[in-house]
């Protein structure tokens, strides 16, 4: 179970919300205003569960939003072709992937996926890169976004590269991209281009559609969401569950 964080302002604006109210017919304001105090003191369980329930209507209304944005971006989700792609490209099981490249928790999650793609040969994994953790994140983003519409047989070896990273600069994206077999000039200039900073732009507009605040996240055309990195044996049970 999710563990419960209250706002430690909560109790304040639980009494603030009950002093907005008008005043009972047979009491004045003063003294409805200390009925409910008293109250809240003698039964504090009573905002706790106004808490929970509060969070619960929250949770469901990003669950809709989630589903309700899934559905109509579901062609740029996974039917655009200017996305890099990993594993097998014709693959039957579809995730999108966003990533930042100064992510930690998706490098750990790119070993998971390179563990996954060994035993499960249907996996293609639509990479939306995304930089938002600074101009050197925004920097590769751009630089594996231009690899995709460029040079797409060889995305994935450098998104390997730039991932293999312990951080990403941008003073070193020429050298990861020479070693990764790319043309390092050519792809610097497509990714200075206007075509890749709309891409980025769009990329980054389908993450905060979806409602999701951070990277790694992982979804699926049937709604499944994984936010954050996950392990081997979690992603697989998921993944044998798509098949079935």
């Amino acid at each position: 179970m999710k563990p419960l964080v209250l706002n430690p302002l909560a109790p304040i604006l639980a009494l603030g919300l009950f002093a907005a109210m008008p005043a009972q017919a047979d009491m004045s304001r003063e003294e409805f205003q200390k009925l409910v105090r008293e109250t809240l003191l003698e039964q504090p369980e009573i905002l706790r569960e106004a808490i929970v329930k509060l969070e619960e209507k929250d949770q469901l209304a990003q669950q809709q939003q989630f589903a309700d944005q899934l559905k109509q971006q579901s062609a740029q989700l996974f039917a655009n072709h200017t996305d890099g792609v990993m594993g097998n490209p014709k693959g039957k099981i579809e995730m999108v992937y966003f990533t930042d490249y100064n992510c930690p928790y998706c490098r750990r999650l790119n070993k998971t996926l390179n563990e996954v793609f060994e035993s499960e040969p249907e996996l293609k994994v639509i990479v939306k890169d995304i930089g938002i953790l600074g101009p050197d994140s925004v920097q590769a983003a751009r630089l594996a976004l231009a690899a995709a519409q460029e040079a797409p047989r060889q995305y994935e070896e450098l998104h390997q590269a730039l991932m293999s990273q312990q951080r990403v600069q941008t003073a070193a994206l020429a050298t990861i991209a020479d070693k990764a077999g790319l043309d390092a000039k050519a792809l610097q200039k497509k990714a200075d281009s206007k075509d890749i900073a709309d891409k980025l732009s769009q990329n980054l507009s389908l993450f905060r559609s979806l409602g999701l605040n951070g990277t790694p996240a992982l979804v699926f055309p049937d709604g499944t969401l994984i936010p954050g990195a996950i392990d081997a044996a979690g992603l697989k049970d998921i993944l044998k569950d798509k098949q079935s």
